[in-house]
């Protein structure tokens, strides 16, 4: 899913899409874009409200910017560190699978290589065993960690009426291409007020399938997500965002 979330074939027109992307200019990508902040979001599906989740972004003192999520009602939560441009450093997640088994999986990124583990516990009644996995692969340089995707098309330098394309990695999935669109979202309401915003429709074409997510965020700098649009009808909106 979408890295905020750690939860076909690709048409023709999609092909020709992602052609025309690859003959702009790569977007330049910088987190000084971002709002800093705590920011409380509420979920929705099909129009009927869910549970809450935290986003923090926060400048490190090295320049870097880590980016956390926590889902309490979803036992889930992650970290990820990246640089300003949001080349990826680090992540770590950690999850309650369907079955109550603990999951936790780290990540280093070093040049164009991740290298890491993937380690389940022992469930509490002992019939499941725990686990461990190596994780490993090679990326490309326009590759950043998937879970933070959606901060990262909020950092781009296009206008509206643009295009762009880049990377992500998963350690499911390996890596896989984005084509992300940009345009004119209008005025939104949001906790601080009415905002102008712009859309950032983003495709990332997995090997397991295609997904797309709509990302609304204000268009002034420092730009902060306003709403998010999943797969499967699955809706987050801001509900407020502390300094």
């Amino acid at each position: 899913m979408t890295a905020r979330w750690c939860w076909m074939t690709i048409p023709l027109l999609a092909c020709a899409a992602l052609a025309a992307a690859a003959d702009q200019p790569a977007p330049r990508f910088d987190a000084t874009r971002l709002k800093t902040g705590i920011f409380t979001y509420r979920d929705s599906v099909d129009g009927k409200p869910g549970s809450p989740s935290t986003s923090t972004i926060v400048r490190l003192p090295d320049g870097h910017y880590r980016f956390t999520a926590d889902f309490p009602a979803f036992d889930q939560s992650w970290s990820t560190v990246a640089t300003r441009t949001m080349g990826p450093v680090e992540t770590t997640l950690k999850m309650r699978l369907h079955d109550g088994q603990h999951y936790l999986m780290t990540l280093k990124y070093g040049g164009l290589h991740v290298s890491g583990e993937a380690d389940t516990a022992a469930s509490g009644d002992g019939r499941l065993p725990a686990t461990q996995a190596p994780v490993s692969g090679e990326l490309t340089a326009d590759t950043v960690d998937q879970r933070i995707d959606w901060a990262t098309v909020m950092t781009t330098d296009r206008k509206p009426g643009e295009s762009f394309g880049f990377q992500v990695y998963d350690a499911k999935t390996g890596v896989s291409r984005v084509s992300c669109a940009v345009s004119d979202a209008g005025m939104m309401d949001t906790p601080l007020g009415a905002v102008r915003a712009i859309k950032l429709q983003y495709t990332v074409y997995k090997a397991s399938g295609t997904e797309v997510y709509t990302v609304y965020t204000s268009e002034r700098v420092p730009r902060m997500m306003l709403r998010e649009d999943l797969p499967g009808g699955l809706v987050t909106t801001l509900v407020a965002a502390k300094p």
